[in-house]
């Protein structure tokens, strides 16, 4: 059924296989469809996570990298919302939509392995992250309980950070939000921090690694107190 303009859509009550249905809708229903994913993410974001998650470590990702596959997932989901209720491999509407997206989840993660980046990721999404708050928002996270379990992990090294001056911060804050498993960061972000610091990238390096080394060293010392 399309929306009209005077339906009012409860799209919490909708089943899944329809919220797919709305978004394949977008070009004449960007609203609704808009809804639709937003429903859709909240009632698989976490599932997404788990699998990037079990991949990644596979190929000794970490786990910033497996919330970036599955925010890749989420996008590529919501440009081509291409399930198809008949060819489901289980006839649990939720189990069906995951096996659907598994090997989404999967080529992410090779993609990634290939070139640095996940197929539904642009380097011009990347920006310098100055705060916790910020590296938080970059990693992607909308369900209210990881938030605020990230935020809990985060707290200590907040407070270290505060012990440094704003351009360690500032490095070591992009370097954490955008790590990935000791590759390089994307080009035009590193152009990004040599420009807005005005460093060359060998201090870049080298306030990123006694960043590292103050926060391993502070950390260590609660660990032993």
């Amino acid at each position: 059924m399309k929306p009209t303009k005077e339906s009012e859509i409860d799209f919490a009550e909708i089943k899944s296989f329809e919220l797919l249905d709305y978004i394949a809708m977008k070009e004449d229903f960007p609203e609704e469809a808009t809804q639709a994913f937003v429903e859709f993410c909240s009632r698989f974001e976490r599932d997404i996570l788990q699998k990037a998650e079990i991949y990644c470590s596979k190929y000794n990702y970490n786990e910033v990298t497996a919330l970036r596959v599955a925010n890749c997932t989420l996008r590529r989901v919501w440009k081509y919302p291409t399930f198809k209720k008949e060819k489901a491999k289980s006839t649990n509407p939720e189990k069906a939509i995951l096996l659907w997206m598994y090997p989404i989840i999967f080529r992410q993660v090779i993609k990634f392995g290939a070139e640095n980046k996940c197929e539904e990721e642009e380097e011009e999404d990347f920006e310098i992250i100055e705060t916790v708050d910020q590296l938080i928002k970059a990693h992607g996270i909308t369900d209210l309980e990881s938030k605020r379990e990230l935020k809990a992990k985060l707290d200590t090294v907040e407070r270290t950070l505060e012990g440094l001056s704003t351009k360690h911060r500032i490095i070591y804050l992009t370097y954490r939000a955008y790590d990935r498993d000791n590759k390089k960061l994307p080009r035009t972000l590193l152009e990004k921090l040599r420009n807005s610091l005005d460093l060359t990238q060998k201090s870049i390096n080298t306030y990123k690694n006694q960043a590292e080394k103050h926060i391993q060293t502070y950390l260590n010392f609660l660990n032993n107190g």
